[in-house]
């Protein structure tokens, strides 16, 4: 359905959507997820159409001639490659969604839900790739910017709904304990060729740290039928924020247990034998007038690169983005319900994006045991999106799959997938 949620999803599925649905006990008093997870991967250039076309040789097996022109067009096929790779950079990334088996319930309006997030996104600068097909022209300047995000929290979260005669509000209040994150803040710099040689003054600061306490709130509303009709809304993380690096929390206060299993340090490049639980360094990479002759003459004078620790904190405050929802469905008998969904993130890092994001989908019911969902979207992270999906209810249990194309809206042009998989206890 594309999480096309805001109004349709009930019980324990409900949360991270919409809270408020927990009020329709009704349609369901009791569920536990036995089971669950959600892995994507995603890039916003290469999809298998245009691997197939330009990365597999051609039809005798030779490699493809970039040169050519394309046909009804003066465009070369290597300027056209080149064009579709964005302006700010090559991103590419992977998130997992891990609910923990069996702490996760609803009862009545009431839920109980936690799990582990993990959310990654890198960028390459779009120059790397100009000058691998482009050359590195005399006297053009290239921007080195490059981007990471890498964030892995555990949630607690405690759910409930108050439901009125012709609309439930609903909220959710969750405890963040944060595992770690790292990130790029600020990197550029450029490089470039001239008449003395090659030069260059990128640079980037990486930051990271383990251990954090935070806490978010999502807010719901929705209606009751109205001729078949219902209406919502909610604002996910409308208050949200963890406190990283500090001593007062669940990793730092274990670390040792911790690391007889993982080395999380050493993962994060933290010193282990500092007493802090947060670092930042600031790497930067020289270049001024390298050419042939200097670097016959002196190979290991082609560049320096420099690393220097940078002050940091004891604690780093980072708020949790917010996003924003509304929806709506129409059942038309017991045949079918359609939803959509328009959202936005009110930030504009990590898994919120500020771009409008709009969502439709269709849940066959006629046959309830077997239940077939599809959807679309358009906008957000990914601009166009496809989906779907199919279940196995029977009387007490619930098995679902579902299959999302992100980028485009089938298997050849999509540039990411995403899969997730609910095995619930419902009563």
């Amino acid at each position: 359905l594309c999480n096309a949620y805001t109004v349709s999803s009930r019980g324990i599925s409900a949360i991270g959507y919409n809270p408020a649905n927990l009020g329709y006990t009704e349609d369901l008093t009791f569920s536990a997820d036995l089971f669950d997870f959600k892995i994507s991967a995603f890039n916003n250039f290469m999809s298998l159409a245009l691997f197939n076309q330009y990365f597999t040789g051609d039809r005798d097996g030779n490699p493809f001639d970039l040169e050519q022109t394309m046909l009804g067009s003066d465009m070369t096929h290597k300027e056209f490659l080149l064009s579709e790779i964005p302006i700010d950079g090559f991103a590419f990334g992977v998130g997992v969604s891990l609910p923990l088996p069996a702490l996760n319930f609803s009862y009545g309006n009431y839920a109980f839900t936690s799990g582990v997030e993990y959310y990654m996104r890198n960028s390459l600068p779009r120059a790397l790739f100009e000058i691998v097909m482009d050359g590195n022209q005399i006297g053009r300047s290239f921007d080195l910017a490059v981007s990471q995000d890498l964030l892995m929290v555990t949630n607690f979260g405690f759910s409930f709904a108050i439901p009125f005669e012709k609309y439930n509000i609903g909220a959710t209040i969750k405890y963040l304990a944060g595992i770690g994150f790292a990130g790029i803040d600020s990197s550029g710099g450029s490089f470039s060729t001239q008449a003395t040689g090659l030069e260059s003054d990128g640079f980037y600061r990486y930051t990271r740290a383990i251990g954090g306490n935070g806490l978010a709130v999502d807010l719901g509303f929705n209606t009751r039928k109205i001729d078949n009709w219902q209406f919502g809304l909610a604002i996910n993380n409308v208050l949200g924020f963890i406190n990283w690096g500090n001593d007062d929390n669940l990793i730092a206060k274990n670390i040792g247990l911790i690391e007889a299993i993982v080395p999380v340090r050493d993962m994060f490049q933290i010193s282990a034998d500092s007493s802090k639980y947060s670092a930042s360094t600031l790497y930067t990479m020289e270049m001024e007038n390298v050419n042939v002759t200097g670097a016959l003459s002196d190979p290991d004078s082609l560049f320096s690169m420099h690393d220097q620790p940078v002050a940091v904190p004891d604690s780093i405050r980072m708020n949790y983005p917010a996003i924003f929802r509304m929806g709506a469905s129409y059942q038309y008998k017991n045949d079918f319900i359609v939803m959509g969904d328009l959202s936005a993130g009110l930030d504009d890092y990590y898994f919120a994006n500020r771009s409008w994001r709009l969502a439709v989908g269709a849940e066959w019911i006629r046959f309830k045991m077997v239940p077939i969902r599809s959807g679309m979207a358009f906008g957000g992270p990914y601009g166009r999106e496809a989906s779907l999906g199919a279940g196995v209810h029977l009387i007490w249990f619930d098995v679902d799959l579902a299959l999302k194309l992100l980028g485009g809206m089938s298997f050849a042009t999509a540039e990411g997938i995403e899969l997730g998989m609910s095995f619930q206890f419902k009563r």
